[in-house]
């Protein structure tokens, strides 16, 4: 398949077409990234990781127990995400805590809720998450852009927060319609729905993208379309994602969630994970 950058990628405008030349004047805006990016790169560079910690945890007293996770392995990560598994039991006041935290270790933090609902109620949905604290949020392209995505994507830009899109879920299951194969008339041809999300994510301005790291052909489809943007790669290790193929395969990030959370030693587990990693790229850097 060909290859397509941002510059490339945003829609053609003429003197009629005011919708068109506002989402180019919106994505050229949004194409110079939040603070978001930065803050995730600064704690990368600090703590010498390319490791977003999910804090997907069960069992009695989870949040207790992700700060405890936290606190042992923040010196070791450079983000961290957080969805529904502490969100809907203990609610987004409780989870500011956590957010917070996260913050005084020098991390930002990420919302996991996977937009995707009408504008009005993405609306609200992204306003709580920030309020709360949170840099990012996930969305899922298939919501579309006009009534969809556009209140979300301009909330973010309004209150200089991160937008990562989903490109192609980690689980096993995502295949039957991620990698389906659909007509897609901006580009006039067929193609997998994971690379037509890409384009619309990366046209309407996405911080990031969403590939899940038991995909790492997709992940390499994945960076000839974002180009620069970063590749956050979810489903390493408990899913059987290999961190390091990820990375090699052009992730920029590895979201790690349960192989940390449930280890006795998770701050252990997550210096061993980082330093595998650290090896690749600076093999990689030898070689160049």
């Amino acid at each position: 398949m060909s290859s397509f950058t941002a510059q490339q990628y945003l829609p053609s405008s003429s003197p009629n077409n005011n919708k068109s030349r506002g989402l180019i004047s919106f994505t050229l805006r949004r194409m110079a990234g939040s603070y978001f990016l930065e803050a995730v790169e600064r704690a990368s560079t600090r703590n010498g990781s390319r490791i977003v910690l999910a804090l997907d945890v069960e069992g009695p007293k989870p949040l207790e127990r992700a700060e405890e996770i936290l606190e042992e392995a923040g010196s070791f990560i450079c983000s961290v995400k957080v969805n529904k598994h502490l969100v809907l039991p203990q609610g987004l006041r409780a989870v500011k805590r956590l957010v917070e935290r996260a913050h005084e270790l020098g991390l930002p933090a990420i919302a996991d809720c996977k937009s995707c609902d009408i504008g009005s109620t993405n609306r609200v949905e992204a306003s709580l998450y920030f309020e709360a604290g949170f840099d990012a949020l996930t969305v899922m392209p298939l919501a579309g852009w006009s009534q969809g995505l556009e209140e979300v994507f301009k909330l973010a830009e309004g209150e200089d927060r991160g937008i990562l899109a989903v490109a192609y879920m980690s689980h096993r299951g995502a295949e039957e319609f991620f990698n389906m194969v659909v007509y897609d008339e901006e580009l006039g041809s067929f193609d997998k729905l994971h690379r037509v999300f890409l384009r619309r994510a990366l046209r309407w301005g996405a911080d990031g993208f969403i590939v899940g790291a038991t995909r790492p052909e997709a992940i390499a489809q994945a960076k000839n379309v974002v180009g620069g943007k970063p590749i956050f790669s979810p489903g390493a290790v408990a899913q059987g994602g290999n961190p390091v193929e990820a990375v090699r395969a052009g992730a920029s990030y590895v979201i790690v969630g349960r192989a940390i959370c449930a280890s006795e030693r998770p701050g252990e587990k997550a210096r061993e994970i980082r330093d595998a990693i650290q090896q690749l790229r600076e093999a990689s850097r030898g070689r160049a």
